[in-house]
């Protein structure tokens, strides 16, 4: 799960993108046992906002949930991507703060959920 800021929507896009497709690519014959989600605080935005992201999460965004309330605001970072892996039972395993996904990381992420498979 990757989360973040509004203002920091592109970051988000950018790097949950390449991280997504790598895991895609490595996890090819299971990756269909592990979800991805990208979500947005939209706490602090307007209606406007609103309705373009949800026009376009249909036509440019993989798995988006887009957080109106705030309620998963706990533990974002201005600039920085919010990267959670859990289990299947649904217990946190790992987390990180990211501006830049490195081939390191993604190396440790596949690791994970490699073991959790």
């Amino acid at each position: 799960m990757m989360g973040c800021f509004l203002r920091d929507v592109e970051v988000c896009r950018k790097q949950g993108r390449k991280l997504y497709w790598k895991m895609q690519n490595l996890l090819w014959k299971d990756s269909n046992k592990v979800n991805f989600l990208l979500y947005l605080d939209l706490k602090e935005s307007n209606k406007i906002v609103e309705d373009y992201i949800e026009e376009s999460k249909h036509k440019q965004y993989e798995n988006i949930l887009l957080d109106r309330k705030g309620q998963l605001t706990n533990g974002l970072s201005k600039g920085e991507v919010y990267i959670r892996i859990y289990n299947k039972s649904g217990k946190l395993i790992s987390f990180s703060y990211q501006s830049q996904i490195e081939e390191t990381l993604i190396q440790e992420v596949y690791e994970i959920l490699k073991k959790e498979i």
